[in-house]
């Protein structure tokens, strides 16, 4: 359920997206109001879910991941148990940093991280295909990957 935003709510959200760990003093004089009013501003939004939570952005290969790429699966029987339970297994690995659920020709995008393309096809052999509802994967191989880490707030 879409939570109604205000000027105020959209200034939080901007800048906190900028700068997770700037204070709520700082906050607080940024939209000139007093630090109890930015305060409860911020855990209403939390509240809300419109804040799901704060964390620090790593660079993949900084910590050793030099291979990402996305892994387009098909399953079959397509049911819910068979997906969640798919989706489950693949969350468990450690090279797992995304998964789509997707309409078309596949049903599930795998994003991974890795640190070789060793590792990755023993990822993909040992974990992904190999499961038993696995009828058909295709993988690709990321060259590059942007990805914004602010979302502005739309209009309505």
């Amino acid at each position: 359920m879409a939570v109604t935003l205000d000027a105020l709510d959209r200034l939080v959200l901007a800048e906190l997206q900028r700068d997770a760990r700037r204070s709520n003093k700082a906050l607080a004089d940024l939209a000139g109001v007093a630090p109890s009013t930015m305060l409860a501003r911020v855990r209403r939004l939390e509240e809300a879910g419109v804040i799901t939570g704060y964390h620090a952005v790593v660079d993949h290969r900084a910590v050793g991941r030099t291979v990402r790429a996305v892994v387009s699966v098909r399953l079959q029987p397509k049911s819910s148990e068979v997906v969640a339970a798919f989706i489950d297994a693949v969350w468990q690995l450690d090279e797992t940093v995304g998964i789509s659920l997707t309409t078309g020709t596949y049903d599930v995008l795998v994003h991974l991280s890795a640190a070789d393309v060793t590792s990755l096809g023993e990822r993909l052999l040992n974990d992904i295909a190999s499961f038993d509802n696995v009828v058909a994967e295709h993988t690709s191989l990321v060259l590059e990957h942007r990805e914004k880490t602010t979302l502005p707030v739309l209009d309505g």
